[in-house]
């Protein structure tokens, strides 16, 4: 076993163990994702419900799942998932892992930075995917306590460091899904643009 694999699976193993062991963190609030304006930088939106029984089964606390429009056609999907306190089987869940569960496969993927208004840039999770000749520029991340994170591993960093400081373990993941048509760079621009837009309105509503 290499060195980064072996510290990898110790991170796992560390995150697994104090999440199970630290309280739970009832005095943080859940975030109150509906207060994300529903129109934004000419974009307009629609919130879109999920079944109860899908909601159930992804443990979230609070979601958000919204499609905004804008002239002539464009379309970005939304969906954040807040999660209160994680436990074993009962944290968030990496779209890397339930996007070929949902039949769409992969064609690229790599890491971008999110460009914002004061000059800050943050890591996000750039996939194209594939379902039955569609295809699609999904954009993820988890964002908690100001802090926008792409990795999973880090991610798992800073909930053991926030378990053993502050006894909570809550977090964000946030997903932008734009569809592609005709022009994959632009859908990627697009899917970029409207992200540097979002993070930071929900840094004012996501517990700080």
């Amino acid at each position: 076993m290499n060195g980064y694999r072996w510290w990898s699976t110790m991170i796992l193993i560390l995150a697994a163990a104090v999440v199970c062991s630290v309280p739970r963190a009832d005095a943080v609030h859940p975030a109150l994702l509906q207060n994300l304006p529903s129109s934004i930088d000419g974009w307009t939106s629609e919130d879109i419900s999920i079944e109860p029984r899908l909601v159930a089964a992804s443990s979230v606390d609070n979601y958000l799942n919204r499609v905004y429009s804008r002239e002539p056609g464009e379309q970005i999907g939304l969906y954040v998932a807040y999660f209160k306190s994680q436990r074993a089987g009962d944290s968030v869940h990496s779209p890397k892992n339930c996007l070929p569960g949902a039949g769409w496969q992969p064609i690229r993927s790599s890491r971008i930075a999110l460009p914002f208004a004061d000059g800050r840039l943050a890591d996000a999770n750039l996939y194209i995917v594939e379902n039955d000749r569609q295809r699609y520029v999904v954009l993820y991340w988890y964002q908690s306590h100001g802090s926008l994170i792409a990795s999973e591993y880090r991610a798992k960093y800073h909930t053991i460091r926030d378990a053993i400081l502050y006894h909570r373990t809550d977090s964000t993941l946030v997903r932008i899904t734009v569809p592609v048509q005709g022009d994959e760079t632009r859908a990627t621009q697009s899917a970029i643009d409207f992200a540097s837009l979002i993070a930071p309105r929900l840094d004012e509503i996501l517990p700080q």
